[in-house]
């Protein structure tokens, strides 16, 4: 999906997670799948399950603040991330 700084995502209510130290461990019950996300990971997820839902220009800047990477990257990798996450039912876009 090409994501934009507008589109509004959200967890989809298929899914359990928990933090273990700075890792998550999230758990996708319609496919029985669970997913390790690491430290950046993790950081994403939280937004999210904190903020209900967010936009893509949100949480870009959310990780620019606390993260050392470039923008180019930081939205090139983010887009990457958060299409897996859609390929897996485990975020949704908000109309």
């Amino acid at each position: 999906m090409d994501f934009t700084a507008t589109t509004r995502i959200k967890l989809t209510g298929s899914q359990s997670s928990s933090v273990l130290g700075n890792e998550t461990i999230v758990l996708n019950y319609e496919v029985g799948n669970y997913y390790e996300l690491n430290e950046i990971g993790s950081f994403i997820w939280s937004l999210i399950q904190t903020n209900g839902e967010m936009t893509v220009g949100d949480i870009e800047t959310k990780l620019l603040d606390e993260f050392d990477v470039e923008q180019e990257v930081c939205r090139e990798e983010l887009t990457e991330f958060l299409n897996h996450l859609l390929n897996e039912k485990l975020i949704e876009t908000v109309e």
